[in-house]
């Protein structure tokens, strides 16, 4: 019986060791946000607005979301007020309309008309499995973005969400990535449809 019980302890303790580790550990996001390559000229002449770091109340350690699986969160090490303002104003730069990016505080001499503002909401992403075996990794960003100055006539603030999410057996950084990016390029695009919707600024001849 004793031989018996120190057989089971041989077997599971490891497993309990491995188990706990898991548990303990970060899942990582890797790289940053970028936008996918589009041919064209950049935009040209002058800057119609300036596009500040979006605010963004971040969690400690950089954690935005959860791996509920294996009862770990997600780390990412990136600033998502200031990846989310860098996409917006890549998009505007697509659409033709040249922009300066700045941090918090986009006063000074010589700024252009439109200064463009937000705050990121929500940034996360979660993973969990399924009742047939695969994993669920999704990701929610959400974006409040406002635009004034002399060119715009009073303010205007939009709000925009998006959500996107991908299946596999087991959940991978490049999943969390993925996810991520899809979210965030289509709130970028769809912050920027707005604007020229609005007729913030046109694009430039």
């Amino acid at each position: 019986m004793k031989r018996a019980f120190r057989t089971f302890l041989l077997l599971v303790c490891p497993c309990l060791i491995l188990s706990a580790c898991a548990t303990g550990s970060s899942l990582h996001v890797p790289g940053d946000l970028t936008r996918p390559a589009r041919a064209g000229a950049p935009a040209a002449g002058a800057p119609q607005a300036v596009i500040a770091d979006f605010s963004f109340a971040a969690a400690p350690d950089g954690v935005i979301g959860r791996d509920f699986d294996r009862v770990r969160p997600i780390v990412w090490k990136g600033e998502p007020g200031k990846a989310i303002a860098d996409l917006v104003a890549g998009v505007l730069r697509e659409r033709g309309i040249a922009t300066i990016r700045r941090g918090p505080d986009t006063q000074g001499a010589g700024a252009p008309p439109v200064r463009i503002s937000g705050v990121v909401r929500r940034f996360e992403v979660n993973t969990r499995r399924t009742g047939n075996l695969t994993v669920i990794t999704e990701a929610t960003v959400s974006l409040t973005v406002a635009a004034e100055g002399s060119g715009v006539s009073g303010r205007l603030e939009e709000t925009i969400t998006s959500s996107a999410s991908l299946s596999d057996l087991f959940v991978t950084p490049d999943d969390l990535r993925e996810a991520l990016l899809s979210t965030a390029n289509t709130v970028a695009e769809e912050a920027a449809r707005r604007l020229l919707e609005a007729k913030v600024f046109s694009p430039s001849p």
